[in-house]
């Protein structure tokens, strides 16, 4: 990957679930954009998200890069990373999606043990 400005960089974090995936996007500064968004893991849901992320770039010019991180639940999320990865609509963001193993979160999470768990579903 090459060097990007944080600064004008869209976060997006997808919680993939079997029925439904939460998304968030937040800037460097942790301003939401999306904030804990149910959209449906089914037909037509990575398209939905799709429209999501570039309605937030479209309306917000500062944007230059996306950078989508999800766990790799299984097969779950399969879909949605290919989806995302390969869009052209994202494409000029020089869009990167990561699969996190979540096994490495759930380790991650545990350094920060005074934080409640904060996702909504």
């Amino acid at each position: 990957m090459k060097k990007i400005d944080y600064l004008s960089t869209l976060f997006v974090g997808i919680d993939i679930g079997s029925r439904t995936n939460v998304v968030s996007a937040i800037n460097f500064n942790q301003e939401y954009f999306i904030k804990w968004k149910p959209v449906p893991n089914a037909y037509g849901g990575a398209e939905l998200l799709e429209n999501m992320i570039a309605d937030v770039l479209d309306k917000n010019h500062i944007f230059k890069y996306v950078i989508i991180g999800m766990e790799s639940t299984g097969f779950y999320g399969v879909h949605i990373a290919n989806y995302l990865s390969s869009s052209k609509k994202l494409a000029a963001f020089s869009t990167h999606v990561y699969c996190l193993n979540p096994k490495e979160i759930a380790q991650y999470k545990k350094s920060f043990n005074s934080l409640d768990k904060n996702d909504k579903y």
